[in-house]
């Protein structure tokens, strides 16, 4: 009995070797399939597999306006917008959220010196500076007759102020001033309307020619949008340009303004951009590669306008002796910004109002001119980001 009984269980055995062996890769493919899934979902967060860190820093929600809509405001827009029911701050506030972008409000705008549509200074250092508010053919053709000069003076760089930009300005103004800094012949971008018409723009203009040996710095603000972000956006992804201040407002394109009888306006996108590489990023705001704290005092508020230089609102009054490795070494007494008692504020000498954007790219272009050639051209600003959030504190 216990011999048949042998029998047939290598009889059976032998059979389930016959069925299991063409499976086996399968099964054991399968369980290991499994098992992986297990691990993964007991596997701490901490541990998890991430995403290789972004090359520019990621997108921040749109900034909104200081104060809260009116109910009159409210009503102006609505009739703006087309709605039928009654207008409330609340239903225009969910309507400009659900627009992705194409609608927005804002206060109204502070400017130094609105008579003038630029202001071109070569500052200490020496750098290369333009503050534009009005973009197109004269303000091209003027920076390049600027940099001819400047160019002779062997320049750390060039800084492009944008924060005091007008919104409502052609996408023609815009594409002049970028075909400064691009590749002429470059498509740059492409304007849509809802109908099917479009209009291709390229970089039609001679470039200044700076190339990695004088750095573009571009000043951005919470209040740039229109042409003037997508300025900044071409210069920073076609230009290789590097952007300092706060993130835009993320209305990136052609811009029709509606005031408000209250002096806040609204904003409307006319069309769409689409951009070599995809349509552009409605609502999102342009994150800069060096982001600045923001402080009370806005630095575009700062320059007094009229005859006043640029200078002024950059240069420390008095000047503040600040520590190097000599100092260190032979142990002088030397100020230390943020690290004073209240006493010490008290009988602190006040310094006027100072640029901290301009300050900072200063400070930058300094920093990438000890830099060989060849790095400059491969500067990476995104591990600097928290060095200038830093140094915009003292």
């Amino acid at each position: 009995m216990k011999v048949f009984r042998g029998i047939l269980l290598l009889f059976v055995g032998i059979a389930l070797g016959v069925w299991v062996a063409p499976r086996l890769s399968g099964l054991s493919g399968g369980w290991g399939g499994w098992v992986e899934k297990a691990k993964t979902r007991m596997r701490p967060v901490s541990r998890a597999e991430t995403k290789s860190a972004p090359v520019r820093p990621a997108a921040v929600p749109a900034p909104q306006p200081f104060r809260p809509l009116k109910a009159a405001e409210a009503v102006e827009i609505g009739r703006l917008m087309g709605m039928t029911e009654e207008a409330t701050p609340v239903k225009i506030s969910k309507a400009f959220e659900q627009s992705g972008g194409r609608w927005a409000f804002a206060d109204a705008r502070k400017s130094a010196s609105p008579e003038r549509p630029w202001v071109a200074e070569l500052l200490p250092g020496p750098v290369a500076y333009w503050r534009v508010r009005s973009l197109g053919v004269a303000v091209a053709e003027a920076m390049g007759r600027d940099w001819l000069v400047w160019k002779q003076k062997n320049p750390l760089g060039a800084v492009l102020d944008l924060r005091e930009c007008l919104p409502t300005q052609s996408l023609e103004a815009a594409a002049e001033v970028a075909g400064l800094f691009v590749t002429p012949g470059e498509v740059l971008f492409t304007w849509r309307d809802g109908a099917g018409k479009e209009k291709v723009f390229r970089s039609d203009r001679q470039p200044l020619g700076m190339g990695a040996g004088y750095p573009l710095i571009v000043l951005v603000g919470s209040e740039l949008r229109g042409a003037g972000e997508l300025l900044a956006y071409l210069l920073q992804e076609r230009g290789g340009a590097i952007l300092i201040g706060q993130s835009s407002a993320g209305q990136m394109g052609w811009l029709a303004e509606t005031r408000l009888s209250s002096g806040r306006s609204v904003f409307k996108i006319q069309g769409e951009i689409v951009l070599p590489g995809g349509q552009a990023p409605v609502g999102r705001p342009l994150p800069p590669d060096l982001n600045l704290l923001a402080s009370g005092v806005v630095d575009t508020e700062i320059w007094p306008g009229g005859e006043a230089t640029i200078a002024s609102t950059v240069a420390e009054v008095p000047p503040i002796k600040r520590p190097n490795e000599a100092s260190l070494i032979q142990n002088e007494d030397v100020e230390q910004e943020g690290m004073m008692s209240a006493g010490d504020k008290k009988d602190e000498v006040k310094r006027p109002p100072q640029d901290k954007g301009l300050q900072r790219a200063g400070d930058l272009l300094r920093a990438l001119r000890k830099f060989p050639p060849s790095r400059r051209a491969t500067f990476d600003p995104y591990p600097f980001r928290g060095q200038i959030l830093f140094s915009n504190l003292t």
